[in-house]
C-alpha cells in the first residue's frame, strides 16, 4: 500500500509485542501512533479518530472492551474499527463481528501484520469504489457487502446499491447512509436485506441520488448487519436438521384439531403453510424472518405436527404403520387430545405358550424402520417372566410397546395391572393354550385381540411374515379401529 493513504492506525498496549508490527506499518507509510493504558488511548482517539486501533484487552486504566463501548458510544468514534488481541476464549462485550477482529496470543507478528493489513485494504477498496458521487460498480468478491455499507453509511450516501449473482437480482435503498428497504425476487424489507447480506458472491452497482418508495426498515445499519449475520450463523448451524427449500411440508395435523396455547407465529406459519405447502414459498409469503420460520418448522416437524412429504411410493412399502389421523383418534380414546405435543404410549401385550412364536413375532416386526428391540428381546424368553420385546415408534409423539406377559391360567394375579393404555392382545395359533388370558383381556380390559399365524395351516388370523411391513400396517390398523370402536360403544 503506498504512503498517500493518510491511514491512522493507534496501537495501545503496555507489552513491547505490537512494536514490530507498528514499525512495519509505519514503513509502509501509515500514520502509526502508540500509547501505553487506556486513559491515553481514549483521549488520543477522539482527538484523531484513527482509522484501525489495535487494542490490548488488558489494558490498564480502562481495559480494551472498556474502552470500545466508550468509543463506540461517541459519535465522533462510533464507526472505529478495533483489532482487539488478548487470550484464547476471551468475551468482548459489543464485539461487532463485521467491522472487528480478535488475536488470540500467543501470536506471531506476522498474523497481526496480515489482519492490519487486510482490513485497511478492504477499507481502501471500498473507499475507492464509493468516492465521488458517481454510480461506481464491482464484484463482492473483491468487496464485501458488509464493507460496503460501513462506508456508504459512514459517508451518508443516498442511493440503490444493486446486486447480481447468477441471473438473481436485488437492491438496497439507502437514504443519508441508513438502509430504508431492501428488495430480493417478491420479498422486501428486513427479510430481504438478511437474505443479501449472505451473499459473497456476484456483482455490485450503486447509483447516487434519492430512491423513492416506501421506508420499510427502520432499524440502524450496525443493528442490522449484526443481526443479519447472527441469523446465518444460527441457519448455518441448524441447517443439518431442515429440510431442503424445494421440499413439500404436509400439515398432519387438522387445523382444528391443534394444540392451545400455540404461540401466533406458529399459528400464522401452520395457516400459511395450507396455501404454500413447499418451503421456499413458505419463505416468501410469511412475513416473519427466515430464521424464525425454519426454527418454528424444525420444532414442529420434530413434534410431529408437519413432515415432509415424500414421493408415492408404487410399491406401497412406505406407508405409515398409523396414519396421523389414527394416531389422534388413539390419543382422543385416552383422554389426551388436547396433548398432541406430549408423549404418550400403550401397550400391545403378547400371550404366548410357546417361545418359538414370540420369535417369529419378533422376526416379522424386525427390518421395520420404526421397530425397535429391547436388549435380549429376540434372546431366550422365559414365558413365565414378564418381558419387554421392544417398541413401534409410530410418529414422533406417540408409541407401541410390546410385552410378553405369562399366559398360563395360574398366571392371572398378574393380569389386572396391564389392562390400563392397552391397545390389545396378541395369541397364536396354539387352541385352549392362552384362552383364560384372552378371555380376561376380552372381557375385563375390554381391548381387541388378534391371532397371528405364520403360514395357512395355521388357520385364520393375521399372517406375518418376516420383515412384513403391509402385515403389521394391516394389524395395527384393525387394533386401532377395534380399539376405538369398543372405546365409543363404551361411552
Amino acid at each position: 500500500m503506498n504512503t498517500s493513504t493518510g491511514k491512522k492506525i493507534l496501537f495501545a498496549s503496555t507489552r513491547g509485542d505490537f512494536a514490530e508490527v507498528a514499525q512495519a506499518l509505519a514503513r509502509r507509510g501509515f500514520s502509526v501512533h502508540t500509547c501505553g493504558d487506556g486513559s491515553q488511548a481514549l483521549e488520543r482517539a477522539l482527538a484523531m479518530v484513527p482509522d484501525l486501533m489495535v487494542v490490548d484487552v488488558d489494558l490498564p486504566m480502562i481495559d480494551g472492551p472498556r474502552l470500545g463501548q466508550i468509543l463506540r458510544a461517541n459519535p465522533r468514534t462510533d464507526k472505529l474499527a478495533f483489532l482487539f488481541v488478548g487470550p484464547e476464549g476471551r468475551d468482548v462485550e459489543g464485539f461487532r463481528r463485521h467491522r472487528d477482529h480478535y488475536l488470540a496470543r500467543p501470536f506471531n507478528h506476522e498474523q497481526l501484520l496480515s489482519v492490519a493489513l487486510g482490513h485497511l485494504s478492504r477499507q481502501e477498496r471500498t473507499e475507492e469504489v464509493t468516492r465521488g458521487g458517481k454510480q461506481v460498480e464491482g464484484d463482492l468478491e473483491q468487496v464485501s457487502l458488509t464493507d460496503m455499507l460501513q462506508i456508504l453509511g459512514h459517508n451518508r450516501k443516498d442511493g440503490t446499491l444493486r446486486l447480481d449473482r447468477d441471473s438473481v437480482r436485488g437492491e438496497i435503498q439507502l437514504l443519508e447512509g441508513t438502509v430504508v428497504n431492501a428488495r430480493l425476487g417478491s420479498v422486501e424489507g428486513e427479510k430481504a436485506f438478511f437474505r443479501l447480506l449472505t451473499w459473497d458472491k456476484g456483482h455490485f452497482s450503486f447509483s447516487p441520488g434519492v430512491a423513492g418508495g416506501e421506508v420499510r426498515i427502520t432499524q440502524p445499519l450496525d443493528h442490522l448487519i449484526m443481526e443479519g449475520l447472527r441469523q446465518s450463523d444460527e441457519l448455518n448451524a441448524m441447517s443439518g436438521d431442515l429440510p431442503p427449500h424445494d421440499a413439500l411440508l404436509a400439515l398432519k395435523v387438522p387445523l382444528e384439531r391443534l394444540p392451545r396455547g400455540l404461540r401466533p407465529t406458529t399459528q400464522e406459519i401452520l395457516v400459511l403453510l395450507e396455501h404454500h405447502p413447499r418451503l421456499g414459498d413458505l419463505l416468501d409469503h410469511c412475513p416473519r424472518s427466515d430464521y424464525d420460520i425454519l426454527q418454528i418448522v424444525k420444532i414442529l416437524i420434530e413434534k410431529g405436527l408437519i413432515e415432509v412429504r415424500r414421493e408415492q411410493s408404487t410399491a406401497g412399502t412406505s406407508r405409515s404403520l398409523l396414519t396421523s389421523e389414527e394416531i389422534i383418534r388413539l390419543k382422543d380414546s385416552l383422554g389426551e387430545g388436547d396433548s398432541l405435543l406430549e408423549e404418550a404410549s400403550m401397550k400391545l401385550l403378547v400371550l404366548a405358550s410357546a417361545s418359538e412364536d414370540v420369535q417369529r413375532l419378533i422376526q416379522s416386526f424386525q427390518g421395520i424402520a420404526e421397530f425397535r428391540v429391547e436388549p435380549g428381546g429376540a434372546a431366550a424368553l422365559g414365558l413365565g417372566t414378564i418381558h419387554d420385546i421392544g417398541y413401534l415408534r409410530l410418529g414422533e409423539t406417540f408409541s407401541l410397546r410390546l410385552l410378553l406377559l405369562p399366559a398360563m391360567e395360574d398366571a392371572g394375579p398378574l393380569w389386572a395391572p396391564f389392562c390400563r393404555r392397552l391397545l390389545g392382545a396378541l395369541s397364536f395359533a396354539v387352541p385352549g393354550k392362552t384362552g383364560s388370558a384372552e378371555q380376561f383381556f376380552a372381557s375385563r380390559a375390554k381391548v381387541p385381540l388378534a391371532r397371528i399365524v405364520f403360514n395357512e395351516a395355521d388357520g385364520e388370523g393375521f399372517m406375518l411374515n418376516r420383515g412384513d411391513r403391509e402385515g403389521v400396517r394391516n394389524l395395527l390398523v384393525y387394533l386401532a379401529t377395534e380399539f376405538i370402536q369398543k372405546d365409543r360403544d363404551h361411552d
